[in-house]
């Protein structure tokens, strides 16, 4: 995978109960992109700590998920079949009538789009991360991670792979 195509060191907060609980991510993608990923990395300048590395292999419709301890990908990482692209996952629409694909069809949704609208939202108490893809007003749930490290541990987040540029970065605190 190509370098870090954005960095964002998270500003530090004194009071602990102040603290990060959603973070809105909306970029562009490169032509016909085969791959990018968010990471939540435990120190700005080094990646051998990675609390949540969120990976979508684009062909393959693909999330993964995984972690990276002393410099070591976790041989336990989930791979989840999910076209983030299309708000599809692993249904069998066969019994439905086929509402479905002409609702798709007039939204011109597609797995060659190339913008994404990602949020990750932080439970603290529970160690989890949900992942939602924003499309117009609404969201559709993606996944839910429970991670190794503490969420409190998380200081930067890099996006790599076929990234074109990062159109919008918010983060909303409680």
């Amino acid at each position: 995978m190509s370098d870090v195509k954005f960095l964002m060191v998270l500003p530090t907060n004194p009071d602990e109960s102040d603290r990060m609980t959603k973070l809105l991510i909306q970029g562009s993608l490169l032509q016909e992109p085969q791959q990018f990923s968010i990471n939540f990395v435990n120190s700005p300048s080094c990646t051998d700590n990675i609390t949540y590395h969120f990976k979508v292999m684009i062909p393959l419709q693909t999330i993964v998920e995984n972690y990276k301890s002393d410099g070591e990908w976790s041989a336990s990482h989930q791979e989840k079949y999910l076209n983030i692209f299309d708000g599809k996952s692993e249904i069998d629409n066969s019994s439905m009538p086929s509402i479905t694909n002409g609702i798709d069809a007039a939204l011109n949704y597609s797995s060659t789009e190339t913008a994404f609208s990602l949020i990750f939202q932080l439970d603290y108490e529970n160690s989890t991360i949900d992942v939602y893809q924003v499309r117009g007003q609404g969201r559709n749930f993606v996944t839910k991670y429970e991670t190794l490290f503490s969420l409190s541990e998380i200081q930067s987040i890099q996006v790599w792979g076929d990234v074109k540029k990062i159109n919008q970065f918010s983060l909303n605190y409680d």
